[in-house]
């Protein structure tokens, strides 16, 4: 049985889908006097793109990236922002292959690996 409650919030969460969609896809920007239409991704310094970043990489950790790390026994993960510190044993690791790994979740992310050099 549907309440008022129900129907209130269902219509809340469509306007807020379809506003979120708006923001998403209306991305213009000038440069030397252009205008121009992104065509993918957040608009870079918009107030939106920071929170919608954040929650699609939260999504992305807890539907993929944990997996990922259990199955390739990686010690400890560490995000800020869009940096992550990864630490695994290189004996039991193979950090390239988790690498690759990163990069087939989506199309939309590139991972890049930066290897410590000499401690």
């Amino acid at each position: 049985m549907r309440t008022r409650e129900n129907n209130g919030l269902e219509s809340a969460l469509k306007q807020i889908f379809r506003l979120t969609g708006l923001v998403v896809t209306q991305n213009y920007y000038k440069f030397q006097n252009k205008t121009y239409i992104q065509k993918s991704g957040l608009a870079m310094g918009a107030p939106s793109s920071s929170i919608l970043s954040e929650i699609y990489l939260q999504f992305m950790e807890n539907t993929k990236i944990f997996e990922i790390l259990r199955n390739s026994k990686i010690g400890g993960y560490y995000r800020y922002i869009d940096n992550i510190l990864v630490i695994y044993n290189e004996n039991c690791t193979n950090i390239e292959e988790v690498h690759k790994l990163f990069n087939t979740i989506t199309l939309d992310l590139k991972f890049t690996l930066e290897q410590e050099k000499e401690n």
